[in-house]
């Protein structure tokens, strides 16, 4: 009977509620040409094209988690290689992730793509987007006279404290 109640209550209770992905506006990619070892970082920007060798990396979408959850980027790329009679034949159309690459790769004798960041775009904190609503306490002024203060520049010292004799 207890464990009855105790999955009837598990049922009642509501999912874990998980914050929105971040829509990203560009992908942040490391590529690698296996044959001469060269690697490379390269932003591309969603709805834009980069090339990376033989390779032309377009970018659909690029979703990134919200900093209180789990770290993990999800790209949805396009990958193309360009022939030598300049025809492009897709190579790879899907879902990369950052944190397991293995999971959705990009098969190529000569090239590797990984997913690094998905490079959202800056939003100005609060307070800046309300600044005209934003009313600072008001602090005295103190007038100081410059002339008053010793120059110690020119050899004059500070008055030491009594506990320094």
């Amino acid at each position: 009977m207890k464990t009855l109640f105790v999955g009837m209550i598990l049922l009642t209770v509501p999912g874990m509620v998980c914050a929105a992905d971040i829509e990203a506006s560009s992908v942040l990619l490391r590529g690698v040409d296996k044959i001469t070892g060269r690697t490379q970082m390269s932003e591309v920007d969603i709805g834009s094209k980069n090339q990376f060798g033989a390779l032309v990396i377009s970018a659909e979408k690029c979703l990134k988690r919200p900093p209180e959850e789990t770290p993990e980027n999800a790209a949805f790329l396009k990958i193309s290689e360009v022939g030598l009679n300049g025809a492009e034949t897709v190579v790879f159309n899907g879902w990369m992730f950052s944190s397991n690459p293995a999971l959705s790769a990009m098969e190529h004798p000569v090239y590797d793509i990984w997913v690094v960041d998905c490079i959202a775009p800056q939003t100005p904190p609060a307070w800046e987007v309300n600044a005209e609503k934003i009313t600072l306490p008001s602090i005295p002024q103190q007038a100081v006279d410059i002339e008053t203060l010793p120059a110690l520049n020119e050899g004059a010292s500070w008055p030491q404290p009594d506990f320094m004799d």
